[in-house]
């Protein structure tokens, strides 16, 4: 199996960004040919592009207001906003190859703050089915990647880097070629390696030093996790001063606040897409998380009061009974209690933790900062064992139902300990916490075998056979990975780290190269892992340590947030899945710091229910004041309404329409009674004949478009308005007395057409790329154009020429295609659905989140609904589910989301909100009902994409009924009333 790379919807809002970021400004080429071309900063065009980005341009989301900041420098910023688990590499790299077919910018420097982020990208850049992807949309484009490791010390000669170099040479006459040089923060400020000039090379004529070098080729900086390039830090300046960018164009979740400041230091921000938006649009997985609450009332927590540096010295402070103790590096916390046997401390003051620089260090590789609260239950050995104990029971369920889907996902683990010698002694022998949790594992592995032992159902048997393969070698079930592993000799460490660390495909396959089951899933770590990894298939995340810091909650669950791939190497994104947290009961509030910091992801979104109150009141029938009160009675807000962050939870199990930002379900308290709605199977059984039929899969046929009607396209494109020339501005300043105060007034002097055109066989080319026109056909087209309308205006032969020409015949052929497709369907026996499972059997319960965002228990369930509750996205679907409780309605039931998909021809899926079962009027047949809702007044507020989306439902079911289901399939706008349109229809047989 192979990792397949997709392009994902937010992916190609990304690059839409991009490209009208860039779109039309002005670019002259480099000094030589090691340079890349170079932005005019003049050009307003930038500007503009970067206004409309911030207004909502198409169907991108406008920009917060308070975010729309920039910087007065010499060089372009650009900062892009991507939540972590969303594909930022992936965009960064779509991106140069973007911008190098766009403009021909040909040399990208990445900086990363981290050798494991180094290690990650380099492992993206470089592997197989990345170069796969990248050949396929770009089959003329080359990324040369350079990677610039630490200099090894050497005698004689002293040689310039080696990454350099090649990086530098890269020259513009390779114009299917573009350099990309990959370092850390610490290489680009290691002043050994990047500020002397006594290497015994000269680099491109009369280059000596690295900076220098770099500076001279004009390169565009990508910055990953722009929070540690904060601009008053050193890295930063380094860039600016150093190499001098003339663009930076920074990729992250978190940024940095300004300087003294809490607002966050955004420079041209073109494209957001934070964690609200990345939970609820399912591009990332939903949070489960799951606690054993063993607290005790008079447990010892010790609290750390102060430290002190010199001398190493630090204050605990015994909460239970109020008194403190100081003790100094090396001194016991078992003065305090026996549960604290073993715990020494290691370090008082600098950490090891980017998030604490100064704390004190324990020896289980615990950090806490001043204020911090350790709890001496959870270092007990029972506790640990129940921990261990519930991770296997959560990893067997989740990996058991990832078995048994259609294709099968590999599910792993991912545990945090305090101790590599808990793992592995010094020896490389199993440690006791291995040990035990092997044992572990072998007893619940003989239960689950002895329970489908005699099942016939294959899948089960083949799940089977895994399992029992993980039992004749319990040891190759797991496998760890610390920081001291790097400096192992040991084979066996080494190929376990390499497997962890680099062999991504390994973990995520089901088989060795020879076929064998592949049973490694458990990874150990002592938060090695914590940036720079991750792993698609992590469906659960243990803490058996607490990590101490009060870090980013979303940071602590990035390793496993990535949506999974299939043993096809698929990604899997249309589907809710999981991250299963385990943690212990000093971190209790894990699941609602984490929804917090979520629903505090943009400006717009306040933690006060204030503003939402007027919605809140509409939705449930009653006065503000009414619902105030009983939220403040409740505690789940204050006396000002601001919601209490402990009660969240709560809160939205009451209220969930309460938090507008986060759809209910993304996160949620695996020890609580979670948002489930019931299925009412006596009622499914009414609609489970056209539930079957529309989860039948279908694909998408084309019929073949003749050439010569593409060529008539082409050549009404040329006869319409899509020549423009490309001017250049002479700007002028001077200065002037006004009001006796000297001021500068800037004016256009003067303006010049610049002759930016491409060779004829370039255009071509182009132009059958990005239209799937055949060349002979473009040039027969335009020779037919040059006879009969005279001369072709030159201003084609651009790249502009190029970029209208292609809008208009898109426009086009999107029209033409919706009358060129149709749907056919595949043999597949679609049995598990989101309402059945594997076996065609209808479930029990499902997630709120999947059928809609709130949830009215006041209102009465329609007699005819197939759930037990009233579920909901929109007032309009709220007022369609309550009035459809009549006599023609047998059932109905609100379509979970995403789950018919049916295909688009502009590529993604669809899928319908309401499906009916309705009598005939005799009552003789039966009639099936699709409904799309619309919250909105006329079709004119319907935008392009949501027109297709419809027509293309219109045809797929005309398919179904042509092939014997009596369907008819409406939308339904704001002012459509569900009785009228059932009544309209139920004379149709």
């Amino acid at each position: 199996m192979s990792i397949e790379l997709s392009i994902l919807p937010h992916q190609e809002d990304f690059l839409k960004a991009v490209r009208k970021a860039f779109e039309d400004i002005r670019v002259v080429a480099g000094e030589n040919i090691h340079q890349s071309p170079v932005i005019d900063f003049a050009d307003n065009k930038i500007k503009e592009n970067i206004n409309d980005l911030w207004k909502g341009y198409e169907d991108l989301q406008a920009i917060p207001r308070i975010w729309r900041t920039r910087d007065d420098e010499d060089y372009l910023g650009i900062d892009i906003r991507m939540e972590t688990g969303t594909g930022k590499t992936y965009c960064y790299t779509r991106m140069m190859y973007e911008l190098n077919e766009m403009y021909g910018f040909n040399k990208f420097i990445i900086l990363v703050p981290s050798t494991p982020i180094k290690e990650g990208s380099k492992s993206f850049l470089q592997a197989d089915y990345s170069k796969r992807h990248f050949a396929d949309l770009y089959p003329n484009k080359a990324l040369n990647l350079s990677v610039l490791e630490p200099q090894k010390k050497t005698r004689g000669r002293k040689m310039f880097p080696a990454a350099i170099s090649e990086f530098a040479r890269g020259s513009s006459l390779e114009k299917n070629r573009f350099s990309v040089l990959l370092m850390t923060s610490g290489m680009l400020l290691s002043n050994a390696t990047m500020a002397k000039d006594d290497y015994d090379q000269t680099i491109l004529g009369n280059f000596t030093q690295p900076y220098e070098t770099l500076r001279a080729t004009r390169p565009i900086v990508i910055i990953d996790e722009p929070h540690r390039f904060k601009k008053e830090n050193q890295a930063y300046k380094r860039i600016l001063e150093e190499l001098q960018p003339q663009c930076i164009i920074r990729f992250g979740a978190t940024f940095p606040d300004k300087k003294k400041s809490k607002e966050k230091d955004y420079n041209n921000l073109i494209f957001n897409l934070g964690a609200s938006q990345a939970f609820n649009q399912n591009l990332v997985k939903g949070v489960e998380t799951f606690m054993i609450d063993a607290e005790k009332e008079k447990e010892t927590k010790l609290k750390l009061m102060d430290f002190k540096r010199s001398p190493k010295v630090c204050t605990f402070r015994d909460e239970q009974t109020k008194k403190s103790q100081e003790l100094v590096k090396g001194g016991a916390l078992s003065i305090f209690g026996e549960e604290f046997s073993g715990i020494t401390l290691e370090e008082i003051g600098s950490t090891s933790d980017d998030s604490i620089k100064s704390g004190v260090t324990l020896s289980n590789g615990q950090i806490l900062a001043k204020g911090d609260i350790v709890y001496g239950g959870i270092y007990t050995e029972t506790y640990q064992e129940l921990m261990l104990k519930q991770s296997i029971i959560n990893h067997l369920k989740t990996e058991k139902e990832n078995f048994l889907r259609g294709n099968k996902i590999k599910t792993l683990s991912l545990y945090f300990i305090d101790s590599v010698r808990s793992y592995r002694d010094e020896g490389g022998e199993p440690g006791h916490l291995r040990v035990k949790f092997e044992n572990m594992l072998s007893a619940a592995l003989n239960r689950e075998i002895k329970s489908i032992a005699n099942r016939k159902d294959q899948r089960l048997q083949e799940y089977k056979s895994y399992l029992e393969s993980s039992l004749e070698d319990i040891s190759k079930t797991n496998g760890g990975y610390f920081s001291e592993d790097n400096a192992s000799s040991e084979e066996d460490i080494q190929n376990e780290v390499d497997k962890i660390l680099r062999d991504k495909d390994f973990l995520l396959n089901f088989h060795d190269e020879k076929g064998n089951w592949n049973t490694l899933r458990f990874i150990f770590s002592k938060w090695t892992l914590k940036e720079g990894w991750d792993n698609p298939n992590v469906f659960q995340i243990v803490k058996l340590r607490s990590s101490g810091s009060e870090i980013s909650k979303l940071q602590e669950v990035g390793r496993g947030l990535r949506l999974p791939v299939d043993e096809k190497g698929r990604r899997i994104a249309d589907e809710q899945f999981y991250l299963k947290y385990l943690i212990d009961y000093s971190e209790k509030g894990f699941a609602s710091k984490l929804l917090g910091e979520i629903e505090a992801d943009t400006p717009e979104q306040s933690m006060n229910i204030k503003k939402s109150l007027a919605e809140i009141a509409k939705i449930r029938g009653s006065s503000e004041n009414e619902i105030f009160s009983k939220m403040l009675m409740k505690g789940y807000i204050d006396f000002d309404g601001n919601i209490q962050p402990e009660k969240i939870d709560d809160l939205y199990a009451d209220y969930p329409e309460a938090v507008a930002g986060l759809k209910p379900n993304k996160v949620i308290d695996g020890n609580k009674k979670k948002n489930f709605v019931k299925v009412r199977k006596d009622k499914f059984n009414d609609i489970s004949k056209l539930w079957k039929t529309i989860n039948q899969k279908y694909y998408l046929k084309f019929e073949d478009i003749p050439e010569e009607e593409l060529s008539k396209a082409l050549y009404d494109v040329l006869n319409s308005d899509i020549y423009r020339d490309t001017t250049i501005d002479v700007k002028a300043r001077r200065t002037e007395s006004v009001d006796g105060k000297l001021v500068l007034r800037e004016y256009v002097a003067n303006y010049y057409i610049v002759d930016d055109k491409i060779a004829y066989g370039d255009f071509l080319k182009e132009m059958n790329r990005k239209t799937g026109i055949s060349i002979n056909t473009i040039h027969r087209t335009l020779c037919k154009f040059n006879y009969k309308e005279g001369e072709i205006d030159s201003r084609l032969f651009t790249r502009t020429g190029i970029t209208l020409a292609v809008r208009e015949f898109n426009k086009w052929l999107d029209e033409k295609l919706l009358k060129k497709f149709s749907y056919k369907a595949l043999d597949v026996d679609s049995r598990k659905t989101s309402l059945t499972d594997y076996n065609g059997d209808v479930l029990d319960q499902v997630y709120q989140g999947v059928l809609g965002i709130h949830r009215d228990d006041t209102a009465l369930v329609p007699k005819g609904f197939i759930y037990d509750s009233v579920v909901y996205d929109s007032p309009k679907e709220r007022e369609t589910l309550l009035k459809s409780d009549i006599d023609e309605v047998l059932v109905f039931g609100k379509i979970p989301r995403r789950s018919i998909q049916i295909p688009l021809f502009t590529g993604g899926t669809t899928s319908p909100d309401f499906m009916y079962v309705i009598n005939s009027e005799k009552g003789d047949y039966e009639i099936n009902f699709i409904v799309e809702t619309k919250d909105m007044d006329d079709d004119k507020g319907l935008r392009r994409g949501e027109e297709y989306r419809i027509k293309s439902a219109e045809k797929f079911f005309q398919t179904l009924k042509e092939e014997g289901l009596n369907v008819v399939f409406k939308k339904q706008l704001k002012n459509d009333d569900i009785v009228a349109m059932i009544k309209g229809i139920k004379l149709i047989k």
